[in-house]
């Protein structure tokens, strides 16, 4: 087996990518494509090929006897395909672990996965969102003693390390922006409610309306609508089919609101004259539309590099323990106030957006 694998610059054997091609069945020319990030291809292509190199990568550390830093996420085909937000908070704890020496091993969490396996040869997990990664699993993986941090996570209890955005904060600068702005009828198109961050934006969206004595409207809150649609899209349709419509809406999500400007464009409304619109998260949308739309930047990058560093000193038997929040702040098209996000931006035509604290 030691031929079939390659070796890093300091010695470390890795997955030869004619391997993972005869793991996947894809050729060593794809393979390679997708691994450097090049290439087009399906999010389905793109996931099977890094699955397939992080399992083998997780058997390999395991055969040499080394320690490493799991991190734990739950499994999506999108993951690597259109979910920019969660794979820029990987690249970010892989190279800060890089940086500190540590090698990372990527396991995608499955409903009938067994937690104590993941515990094999590890020096630190890192569980990654919430979905599958439950109150109850994180509760279940403290009790082995293992040192854990959460990233865009946190547990209900408040017993384990736990760094992430504000999402709360997001929600409630969204929303009084547009109460700001002379809104009074807003709606809000929501996400599945097993992920927190998207629970907490809702809950800042409420708060908001509150804060300003609006009131809370249960047929401005829109469904969470499972289809082939892409997200935000149906239930955008829906706010605007009611007899008496928003003329505002926050998104949970920047491709929420991808999708609800797609609907927008074609029942012929136009967004800034017959409804407005704030996303959140501040990613670069495929849709080429990321300039048009007012958003709450989320520091997915510092979240994910603070959560290595807490990690690391858990690992180095510094006990911590709390959470710590990260503040996100408003990012408005057209407005520059000379502050840079941190991220790159691309070349979609977003060098005029300014940004404003939460």
């Amino acid at each position: 087996m030691e031929g079939n694998e390659e070796r890093r610059k300091d010695g470390r054997r890795k997955p030869a990518i004619k391997e993972i091609a005869d793991l996947t069945g894809f050729s060593p020319a794809t393979v390679s494509l997708v691994l450097n990030n090049k290439g087009s291809f399906s999010d389905d292509t793109k996931h099977a090929i890094r699955q397939a190199f992080a399992e083998r990568s997780h058997d390999l550390a395991l055969s040499g006897g080394r320690s490493f830093i799991r991190l734990l996420i739950e499994g999506s085909s999108a993951l690597f395909g259109s979910d920019t937000y969660n794979s820029e908070i990987i690249q970010a704890i892989e190279s800060e672990c890089r940086l500190l020496g540590f090698e990372i091993v990527l396991t995608f969490v499955r409903e009938d996965d067994d937690p104590l396996a993941w515990l094999d040869n590890v020096a630190g997990l890192i569980l990654v969102g919430g979905g599958l990664i439950t109150d109850a699993i994180i509760g279940q993986l403290r009790l082995q003693g293992v040192p854990l941090v959460l990233v865009d996570n946190y547990s209900h209890r408040g017993d384990a390390l736990s760094i992430h955005s504000d999402h709360y904060g997001a929600g409630f600068l969204a929303t009084e922006y547009l109460i700001a702005r002379g809104h009074r009828r807003i709606g809000f198109i929501s996400g599945p409610s097993k992920y927190k961050p998207l629970v907490d934006r809702f809950a800042g969206y409420c708060a908001a309306l509150m804060e300003h004595g609006l009131p809370l409207v249960p047929a401005y809150i829109s469904p969470n609508i499972d289809r082939e649609h892409i997200k935000g899209y149906l239930e955008m349709k829906y706010l605007m089919e009611l007899p008496e419509r928003p003329d505002a809406v926050f998104a949970v999500s920047d491709r929420a609101a991808y999708g609800a400007l797609q609907a927008l464009r074609e029942m012929g409304l136009v967004l800034g004259q017959d409804v407005d619109m704030v996303g959140c998260d501040n990613i670069r949308g495929d849709q080429a539309v990321s300039g048009q739309i007012t958003t709450v930047h989320i520091p997915r990058a510092e979240v994910g590099q603070i959560g290595v560093r807490f990690l690391i000193e858990s690992i180095k038997g510094n006990a911590l323990g709390g959470k710590v929040v990260l503040p996100g702040r408003l990012v408005v098209p057209g407005e520059d106030d000379g502050e840079d996000d941190g991220e790159e931006t691309g070349d979609e035509g977003n060098d005029a957006i300014g940004s404003k604290p939460i």
